[in-house]
């Protein structure tokens, strides 16, 4: 059978059919998508949702999407409450520590930790991440290992270059110095919000490690 014939008219629309418009300029619409649904899940947590009740018809109702937009870039939960983790944690970036000596690269550090936990987003996300991991080792694995464990190495790095040097104690624990930086400034930062965390404060936090850790 012959296709049916296609009449005049609809010929001169495919004519002078204008060209497909150029994207505007800006983020991606999928891009926005997940932006929603990353905000979802903060928003949601910051209010005292927990993470057993959080659930993705929530999530979704709160973005503006269809939980097929959910499904289609994390395949669950958990890896969707890790993905907003990441986001929120990684998006102040975290510049190389300035300076020569490790006290000088340290204190560096640490003021930008402190200006991040106080004066961005971070500050909220710990709140949150407080009541989202207490009761779930699993996601809390997870957290340390995406999260958590990119920022440390930055303070391993510097303190393993300083022993190299000879600036400091070739027995020197660098875990161990590690933590008690940076838990110890994100700790006064956010539970103690009556105790003034001044930059000198950091440069004290680093002269009392410092007093044990030079040969």
């Amino acid at each position: 059978m012959s296709p049916p014939a296609v009449g005049a008219a609809e010929v001169a629309d495919v004519a002078v059919a204008p060209p497909r418009a150029a994207r505007r300029p800006g983020r991606p619409r999928s891009e926005h998508v997940e932006d929603a649904i990353l905000d979802a899940v903060i928003g949601l947590l910051g209010q005292g949702v927990t993470y057993d009740l959080l659930s993705m018809e929530m999530i979704a109702a709160k973005a503006g999407v269809g939980k097929a937009a959910i499904y289609r870039r994390w395949a669950n939960k958990e890896a969707l409450v890790i993905a907003t983790l990441q986001r929120t944690f990684h998006s102040t970036a975290r510049h190389a520590p300035e300076g020569e000596t490790v006290r000088e690269q340290l204190i560096d550090l640490l003021k930008q930790m402190r200006s991040n936990v106080m004066h961005t987003h971070e500050g909220t996300a710990f709140a949150v991440l407080l009541q989202t991991l207490a009761g779930n080792p699993q996601l809390m694995c997870r957290y340390q290992e995406t999260v958590i464990e990119p920022r440390r190495e930055q303070y391993r790095i510097v303190l393993r270059n300083a022993i190299a040097r000879g600036e400091l104690r070739a027995d020197l624990n660098v875990e161990r110095a590690t933590i008690m930086l940076t838990s110890t400034m994100l700790f006064v930062c956010k539970l103690f919000p009556a105790f003034e965390v001044t930059e000198e404060y950091c440069i004290g936090l680093v002269d009392d490690l410092l007093q044990g850790a030079r040969r």
